[in-house]
């Protein structure tokens, strides 16, 4: 288990150089900001002793503020609880974004994920999430498949662990050509950073700054710079 959390963080770094060096082809670029709500918590059931678990997130998302470009997300899921550290999901996301000339596009997600909290120190955690993505867009026929893995990083720095430093990599990986205009390979890379602070037991919010780096092929690269405000509440 040891080796292969070493392995795991070796390969999440790699990635994360490889996307760092791309950022020097990157000249296009824009600010922007999301708001997120995410609501997540156990299942009030005695068959399984509280192993389901439930997960809903909704975002508004401007990625370059002043030009009409948004999109807005509703995304639920259900989880089930393997052991502590382990936990498998399935969802479904509704995806809808508005350009700057009044166009609209629609997208539905499926998606499947694997959260594993591999490693853990006294004030600290670092955790993976495997999520594979099911796209229909409304501009195509075709279903596109995703994979996006996440390394994420927690750290408490308040004496009454009140207070959490979060960082987190999360590369993009296309693995099918669709009429729609997605091509296979490395196609996206996020890199965040922020601090997490806890209001009350049951909410939570965070703040934060995200590098979101887009892959063309044949074409500029595209960086957006991103304030991230999210409340996490549990109900």
């Amino acid at each position: 288990m040891k080796y292969l959390a070493r392995l795991i963080i070796r390969l999440a770094t790699a990635l994360a150089l490889c996307a760092h060096a791309a950022t020097s082809f990157a000249t296009d670029s824009d600010v922007g900001a999301w708001l997120v709500i995410s609501m997540t918590d156990r299942l009030p059931t005695s068959e399984h002793s509280g192993r389901w678990r439930y997960w809903f997130d909704a975002q508004a998302r401007y990625s370059d503020i002043g030009s009409g470009n948004n999109q807005l997300v509703a995304r639920p899921g259900l989880g089930y609880e393997l052991r502590p550290t382990l936990t498998v999901w399935a969802g479904y996301g509704r995806f809808r974004a508005h350009g700057n000339f009044g166009s609209t596009l629609t997208e539905d997600r499926f998606w499947q994920q694997l959260s594993w909290r591999f490693r853990s120190w006294e004030q600290s955690s670092l955790s993976m999430r495997f999520r594979v993505e099911q796209r229909s867009v409304s501009s195509g026929s075709d279903i596109g498949l995703v994979l996006r893995t996440q390394l994420k990083y927690v750290r408490k720095v308040s004496a009454a662990n009140r207070a959490s430093l979060v960082a987190s990599l999360e590369p993009f990986v296309v693995l099918r050509d669709t009429d729609w205009g997605a091509r296979s390979g490395l196609r996206q890379h996020r890199s965040y950073f922020g601090v997490a602070w806890t209001l009350t037991n049951r909410n939570t919010l965070e703040v934060g700054y995200q590098n979101q780096l887009f892959l063309i092929e044949n074409a500029e690269n595209r960086m957006q710079h991103l304030a991230i405000l999210h409340f996490k509440t549990k109900f």
